[in-house]
Order: structure tokens, then sequence, then C-alpha cells
């Protein structure tokens, strides 16, 4: 009798696992947006917290209007960002570059060229034909971008619905979501509180690195511009801050597009010093923002980093702030496992010199007060 009751057991288990996984498996591809709304109304939830008493007796109305905000704030702004930087690379390529091409090559025939080309073992003839190859290359990619952008419209529009829906109903009922995730949750009650206090801290710190990313390149990128005599240069570092905010964009557009424009009106040293600088400002991303990310976390610099680039590698764009947080809770049941009494792993992270601060009571499970309000 005992026996068929513990089969009972494992086969509802077995059961109920089995419905849990084939739901997250049909929305596996639904699941990024909503995690990035979560992200966004956990970074929203104090400002709601704020508002929603100043409301009175519409304090109801305090999720939607948090959501407007943000769209309006946010989301547009980003909006038309990514659409004119797109819009400005396809026309810049879709010009008649022939005209250019020949003065290129034409530099290219310069005596002095020459010699140093013949010097570095290169002919005129093969580095013209490998300029007008990289510009057909070049332009055949942003085509095929171009093109690529046009057919994940819908899936856009989707992800765009998906991300205003979750962000609405995490700061409507993520105090209710909270309070049921304290009830259900295996592990203790401090334990619980140091992982959402970690995630909070990650994606605070996501944010912090991608705004001081954007300053850092942007002032690079308008330093670069009016050192080289570029035309525009306080626009278009304006610019290049305001595209550095897009993951997988950054100032590319802007650095790459002025050393195009000093080549082409033959100041090669100038044009040189903007591809040297166009590479430093690129490479300060992947410098800066594991830095802040893992000051404002508590994040060894290295983990952040492959979190930063992992994340992108899987989640897209979304994965700047998706990697950090699954970082974090790796990180959390790592330390867990290593608190464990009876354990031979030491603790790890910022916090395993003191125990995990506890921020409800031993009796009950109330979310703590730095949580979203339901």
């Amino acid at each position: 009798m005992q026996q068929d009751t513990q089969s009972d057991r494992w086969l509802s288990f077995a059961l109920r696992a089995g419905l849990v996984a084939l739901f997250f498996w049909m929305v596996k591809g639904l699941l990024v947006p909503v995690l990035l709304g979560g992200l966004v109304a956990l970074l929203v939830s104090p400002l709601q917290g704020r508002l929603a008493p100043r409301l009175g007796r519409f304090r109801q109305f305090a999720p939607a209007i948090s959501t407007v905000g943000v769209i309006i704030l946010v989301c547009i702004p980003l909006a038309v960002i990514i659409i004119e930087a797109s819009a400005s690379i396809s026309r810049f390529f879709a010009r008649d570059w022939s005209n250019t091409i020949e003065r290129v090559q034409g530099l290219l025939n310069d005596g002095r060229i020459t010699g140093l080309l013949n010097r570095a073992g290169l002919s005129g003839d093969d580095v013209r034909t490998y300029v007008s190859n990289l510009f057909e290359r070049v332009g055949s990619s942003i085509a095929g971008f171009a093109g690529g952008m046009v057919a994940a419209v819908p899936q856009t529009i989707v992800d765009a619905f998906l991300f205003i829906v979750g962000l609405y109903y995490l700061l409507r009922d993520g105090g209710l979501l909270l309070r049921w995730l304290l009830t259900q949750s295996p592990f203790r009650n401090e334990e619980t509180d140091v992982l959402f206090a970690s995630i909070q801290d990650t994606v605070h710190g996501a944010v912090l690195g991608l705004l001081a990313t954007a300053a850092v390149q942007g002032t690079l990128t308008t330093i670069a511009l009016f050192l080289f005599k570029v035309p525009g240069a306080f626009l278009l570092g304006l610019l290049a801050t305001l595209l550095s905010l897009v993951p997988m964009i950054g100032t590319t557009p802007v650095t790459l597009g002025a050393a195009v424009y000093l080549f082409v009106v033959g100041r090669i040293g100038g044009g040189i010093g903007m591809c040297v600088a166009a590479v430093l400002i690129g490479v300060s991303d992947n410098v800066i923002r594991p830095w802040v990310q893992s000051s404002h976390g508590g994040m060894h610099p290295l983990i952040a980093l492959l979190a930063i680039f992992g994340g992108l590698e899987l989640f897209g764009a979304a994965g700047i702030f998706i990697g950090p947080v699954v970082a974090a809770i790796v990180l959390w049941a790592v330390n867990t496992r290593g608190s464990v009494p009876g354990s031979s792993l030491p603790p790890l992270g910022p916090h395993a010199s003191q125990p995990p601060p506890s921020l409800t009571s031993p009796t009950s499970r109330p979310p703590p007060t730095s949580r979203p309000p339901a």
C-alpha cells in the first residue's frame, strides 16, 4: 500500500512537471519581451509606489499611468532612434559610390601611396580591387540587413505588444506575484530575500552600465569628431550618444561614417585616426559596462562580461539585461549551496562574509517593503 502511494506521488509529480515544461516550451519564443517588461517593472515600481498615494481614490490607475509614461519617455524615442539610424545607414550605402570609388582609386595611384604599398608588398591593382569588392560587400550586407528588418516587423510588433502588456500586469500584480513566490519558495526566507535583492541590484547595475557606456562613448566620439574636424561634430556626437543606447548598433554608424568621409575628402591621416578612435570607442563598451555592472551588483567583472555576451547571443538585444540577471541567480544558487550546514564549499560573493539579511519575520512571509506594492 505504501509503495502504491509513493508511486502515485511520483506519477503526480511527473505529470505536473510535464505540464509545466509543456507550457514553457509552448511560450518559449514569447518569454523574452515579457521578461524584459518584468525587469522594467522592477525599475519603475518605486516611482509607481510614490505616484499611487497622490492619485487618491484613482490609485488603481497608477500601473496604467506608469506604463504609458514608459511608452512615451522610453519606448517611442528608442523606436524613433532605431528607425532613423537604420534609415540613415540604408540611405548612406544606397548612394551612388562610383565617384567615391574613382577618387579612392585616384588616391591609390598617387606616387607616395604606391611607394608605401610596394614597400608593404602590395600592388596598387590588388588594393583597388579589394576596395571595390569591399564597397560591394558592404552594400549587399546593408541591403540584406534592411530586408531582414522589414521581414521582422510583424514579430517586432508582437514583441512590443507583449512587452507593454507584461509591463502593465507586472506593475499591477507584481506584489501578488512576489507573495506567491515567497509562499512557494522551497528555500529559507532569508535566502529568498537575498535572491530578490540580488536581482534588483543586478537590474539597476545593468541600467547604470548602459547609461554610463552611452555617456563615455558619446563623449569620446564627440572629442574624436572635433579633433579630426568633421563637420557637424556636436550633432553627430549627440547622435552617437543616443545610438550607444541601442544594443548591437552603438556608435559604429557615426564613427565609421566619419572615417569614410575623411577618406573621401582626401584626409587620409584623419581617416586612419578616426578608424583607430572607432575601435577604441567600441572596445570601451566591453570595459565600462561590466565594470559598472560588477561594482553595483557585486558581480565579478569577468562574470559580468560573460553574462552580457552570453545574454546577447541567447536572447538578442534584451540579453544585456537578462544575461546578468541569470548570472546573479546562478551566483545566488552557488552561495546558497555554500551556506548549507555541513557543506565543504566556502560561500562566494560579496555577501559571503555576513549572514543574509532577514527581511521577513520567521513566522510569516510577506514581501519586503522595497518590492512593488500589490
